[in-house]
């Protein structure tokens, strides 16, 4: 055996997985980010805080954003 060379460890090659094929889509806009109709794949992300806490959530949407979220959904159950 020389230096460099890869040590077999007596497992199977595996198939490479094939890449699944992306859906036709129409394309949107949701702000600056495309979403569908071919576009890269976005960083997309929900809350999980009570809305009635908008403290709490809007730390959270500055905490998504600056790990490079670039849309972040809010669901708002209520009216309150």
């Amino acid at each position: 055996m020389t230096p460099g060379e890869p040590v077999s460890l007596g497992l199977p090659e595996l198939p490479a997985r094939p890449v699944a094929r992306r859906r036709v889509s129409r394309r949107v806009e949701v702000g600056p980010v495309a979403v569908g109709g071919g576009a890269p794949v976005s960083v997309q992300s929900m809350t999980t805080t009570r809305t009635s806490d908008i403290g709490a959530t809007l730390q959270q949407i500055a905490e998504l954003t600056a790990s490079g979220c670039q849309i972040v959904r809010v669901a708002c159950p209520t009216q309150d």
